[in-house]
């Protein structure tokens, strides 16, 4: 009978220490079909010169990304977000989806940041060929860099060799690479690297220099300052008017996953 009793007590204990499966659901809302296209791409890389509308869609395809699951066994969407500037992408650190979020001028962090996201990928490949698969069959991690010319110049060899392999490599593994830079000029984006990025987002630059490196012909530099860019797929060019995210409507998202993780009595930061 005592046997009995302290079995059922020994079984209660490991009930009760068992992590609990945290359930989230996703908002619902609009999604632009020029963000759901760019999230579908191994990589992206968005360039343009200051003001021409870079963050507006870096928060647009983050904000699209809120309308799906965090990553669990079943899938869902994870976020390495490396932010020199500190404010374009610190509303999203705190999200369940985020990872890492290195921010401010922190060349180390930047690097771990990379770094974790090369380690996810060869971990990714080592379980795709222990199951015979050619391509991952969970979720997405993208790693977004708000200003690849300040990680560039100041993480040096380390950030580039990091950014090389998760272009060359990260496409079956799921990792995508979301890279914005206000500096497209050849030697910042090194031709190993740009060739990498099937789509680019080219927006208002300074010159036909900038867009030919872009985009591989001139034509970004006669853009309006704001508002429009090429976006370039392996389909070819396509000249759009940039969809706006209101702040209004991102602020929503955010509340909508804070009280997710409220629910699931999950710190928020």
């Amino acid at each position: 009978m005592y046997i009995i009793i302290i079995a059922a007590i020994i079984a209660a204990i490991v009930v009760l220490r068992r992590p609990r499966k945290v359930r989230y659901t996703a908002p619902t809302g609009k999604a632009y079909n020029l963000f759901l296209d760019m999230l579908k791409q191994p990589h992206l890389l968005i360039a343009g010169a200051t003001g021409s509308g870079k963050s507006v869609v870096i928060n647009g395809l983050i904000d699209t990304l809120m309308y799906r699951l965090p990553f669990d066994k079943d899938g869902g969407a994870q976020l390495i977000l490396i932010d020199p500037k500190r404010v374009e992408l610190a509303a999203y650190a705190k999200l369940p989806h985020t990872l890492a979020y290195a921010a401010g001028f922190n060349p180390s962090a930047w690097l771990s940041a990379l770094n974790q996201a090369v380690s996810i990928m060869d971990a990714r490949y080592t379980d795709m060929e222990r199951r015979h698969l050619k391509t991952y069959d969970k979720g997405d991690l993208f790693v977004v860099i708000d200003e690849w010319a300040n990680v560039y110049k100041n993480g040096g060899k380390e950030a580039y060799k990091a950014v090389l392999r998760l272009t060359s490599e990260g496409r079956a593994a799921k990792v995508h690479l979301v890279m914005a830079t206000q500096v497209p000029k050849a030697n910042i984006i090194p031709t190993e690297i740009r060739e990498n990025f099937a789509a680019r987002l080219c927006l208002r630059t300074a010159n036909a220099i900038q867009s030919r490196v872009i985009m591989e012909e001139s034509g970004c530099e006669t853009l309006p300052r704001y508002g429009q860019g090429f976006y370039v797929t392996p389909e070819g060019n396509t000249l759009y008017n940039i969809p706006y995210v209101k702040d209004e409507e991102i602020e929503s998202n955010l509340a909508w996953w804070q009280e997710q993780m409220r629910q699931n009595h999950v710190k928020w930061g």
